[in-house]
């Protein structure tokens, strides 16, 4: 049955590899042809080759970070992570959050991957969820600063489009907050649990999996508790620690908004130059974050291209502006899923009982 298991879990991980990659090329492919196509792989082809390995040098940096993030955090709650298993879990995070649809699978992979190897639940859960809420709360206080300025940018050549995408943007935001308020406030957190026990409906899809709404939601309940107090710890004895965590999640973010803006610049040295500055694009990047990566297919392939080609085009030359966008997509996006792929396979061999030994 074991040996099922994992065939089964092998076989879903190749279709969702399978999955992300056609449809970002399918995505791709159609942009080509309506971006002057052979101008754009003239580029590519003529892009160097260093530079390529430069940008994925600068990405590893993001894993070097979060990998600080884990131990730290860690360290505070009382559990102590090695360096080893603190760079797989970011590098395995990044992994599954490309290969699964809404990019929505790398925080819960890497609650149970730090599980696996001895922590506490509770406090995993604190110290992921703890980077995923600051990443959140910045971006969205920051897109509410920036949509006055920006949200012109997000038009995609229709001016009419950015008002909605406005209002898509809000809609966004305040959802991001409500989940964030939801794992940081715990009488939110445990009024939606009592709220879903009352529910006819919830009780329902539970008897159809011959479950008790009540007694499962309970349970859920009680570690939602020890939840709320490894999260305490962090955010209202240590805060300190939570604008250090914040500080190097935005670090983060504009390694890769440098990546982006860096491949672009390089692919439009030999035609019109990009009129996007770096603080530019990133902004328009920020309020881009909660339109792209709501595209249902796994790590949001194809929308991210897509989305980013129709707002940049206008602002430079559009085969020299795509080739940027798909250098970069292939340094922060591409590679790190490879690079992902043979760490997921060490991991599968390692076994936490022999390494703790």
């Amino acid at each position: 049955m074991e040996i099922k298991g994992k065939e089964g879990q092998k076989k879903k991980l190749l279709r969702n590899l399978a999955i992300a990659i056609l449809s970002s090329f399918s995505i791709v492919a159609v942009i080509l042809i309506f971006s002057k196509g052979e101008k754009t792989l003239v580029r590519i082809s003529e892009f160097p080759l260093y530079e390529i390995v430069l940008d994925f040098a600068i990405f590893l940096i993001v894993f070097l970070i979060d990998s600080i993030r884990t131990m730290v955090i860690a360290h505070f709650l009382g559990e102590k992570v090695s360096w080893n298993v603190a760079l797989n879990n970011s590098v395995l995070g990044y992994f599954f959050t490309y290969i699964t649809p809404f990019s929505a699978g790398g925080q819960p992979y890497q609650i149970y991957h730090l599980s696996k190897w001895g922590m506490n639940v509770e406090n995993s859960s604190a110290i992921i969820l703890t980077r995923w809420s600051n990443m959140l709360i910045f971006l969205s206080v920051s897109s509410l600063f920036l949509m006055k300025k920006y949200l012109p940018f997000v038009q995609f050549g229709i001016p009419l489009v950015s008002r909605v995408l406005g209002i898509v943007i809000i809609l966004s935001v305040a959802f991001s907050l409500a989940m964030v308020v939801f794992f940081l406030v715990p009488n939110v957190g445990i009024g939606v649990i009592k709220w879903l026990q009352r529910l006819k409906l919830v009780k329902l899809a539970f008897r159809l999996f011959k479950k008790d709404a009540v007694e499962v939601l309970d349970e859920f309940s009680e570690k939602m508790k020890n939840f709320y107090d490894s999260m305490r710890i962090i955010w209202a004895k240590k805060p300190w620690l939570v604008i250090f965590d914040g500080f190097m999640g935005i670090i983060d973010l504009f390694v890769l908004y440098y990546i982006l803006y860096r491949s672009i610049e390089i692919s439009s040295v030999t035609s019109t130059p990009f009129e996007l500055s770096f603080w530019n694009l990133s902004a328009i990047y920020i309020l881009m974050s909660f339109i792209v990566y709501y595209v249902p297919t796994p790590g949001s392939s194809g929308g991210v291209e897509g989305g980013l080609y129709a707002v940049l085009a206008p602002h430079g030359n559009t085969s020299a502006i795509m080739t940027g966008i798909l250098m970069w997509r292939f340094t922060t996006y591409y590679l790190p899923i490879l690079f992902g792929f043979v760490f997921m396979i060490f991991e599968t061999r390692r076994n936490p009982k022999s390494a703790s030994s």
